[in-house]
């Protein structure tokens, strides 16, 4: 499968996509929007953009093609540097490079442009939509309209009509609702006040501990094959501030993996993502598991 197919894939579950030693392809969710000249209308999707200064292996992409392929960690590194090679030197001769359903880049005195593929779906829940012809709409609608406009003014004025009856009769309902809670609640009254309680004997205190429950959203720190690696990892996120931090569980390649911390929502997760980026790591990434 090709290194494109990979990152496309990776980028319907992740928010960024790391290629080492090349850049990273960055994603963020957007409503349904309409093309500039208003000739289609586009489902929710995912926006992409590429950022060519982060370029520090986080191991996502690398794992995702040593575990498809079945192949060693260190045989699917050598697979995405000889890919990068060959696209870097495409656009030193080219000064431009076509990456299948991801976009296009081009190098523009030293300044990299990219442009998304307007007509991949990188959001799971519009993974089968397609842009729709806006014109196609307004001509339905407007048949839509000349048909059944006469149906709607007789519908209305025959709701117009029902509302009258219906309001009247759901007005004294809601009249003998009331009477009834205002009775029902007098006679709780009467009894609660007419009850005695007395209770001699103190019962036993009983102590649970209970384990803290984490969220299936973690931003990852890092991952590393020696277990004394990263436990000084999570010593200096402590130090740091983040307390929580702690190892979240072993990939498919024996790595363990440290989470700066763990979230119950995938938005919350998101905003500690990006300050992180700011304000301590660029590399660092969300990892959805439960």
């Amino acid at each position: 499968m090709k290194i494109s197919t990979y990152i496309f894939e990776l980028l319907q579950s992740h928010d960024c996509v790391i290629v080492p030693n090349f850049g990273a392809f960055v994603a963020r969710n957007i409503s349904s929007k309409i093309s500039s000249d208003g000739s289609k209308i586009y489902p929710p999707n995912k926006e992409l953009s590429f950022n060519k200064n982060v370029v520090k292996n986080d191991g996502l992409l690398i794992n995702s093609i040593s575990s498809n392929e079945n192949i060693r960690y260190e045989t699917a590194e050598q697979k995405i540097t000889n890919w990068v090679t060959r696209i870097n030197k495409k656009l030193e001769k080219q000064r431009y490079i076509e990456i299948k359903n991801i976009g296009s880049i081009s190098l523009e005195n030293t300044k990299y442009i990219f442009i998304p593929n307007q007509n991949s779906i990188f959001l799971k829940s519009s993974y089968g939509f397609n842009s729709i012809d806006s014109s196609h709409i307004l001509r339905r609608q407007k048949n839509i309209n000349n048909t059944y406009l006469k149906y709607a003014a007789i519908f209305i004025f025959l709701l117009s009509l029902t509302g009258l009856f219906t309001k009247s009769y759901f007005d004294n309902v809601n009249e003998f609702n009331k009477a009834s809670y205002a009775k029902a609640n007098l006679e709780i009254e009467k009894k609660i006040q007419k009850a005695t309680f007395n209770i001699n004997t103190s019962l036993p205190v009983v102590k649970l501990s209970i384990r803290k429950q984490y969220g299936g959203f973690h931003i990852i720190a890092g991952s590393f094959r020696l277990e004394e690696n990263s436990l000084k990892m999570i010593s200096q996120l402590k130090e740091k501030g983040f307390i929580e931090a702690r190892k979240v569980g072993v990939n498919k390649f024996g790595l363990l993996q440290v989470a700066y911390n763990s979230y119950d929502t995938v938005d919350e997760a998101r905003l500690a993502l990006s300050n992180i980026r700011v304000n301590e790591d660029i590399n660092a990434w969300l990892l959805i598991k439960n």
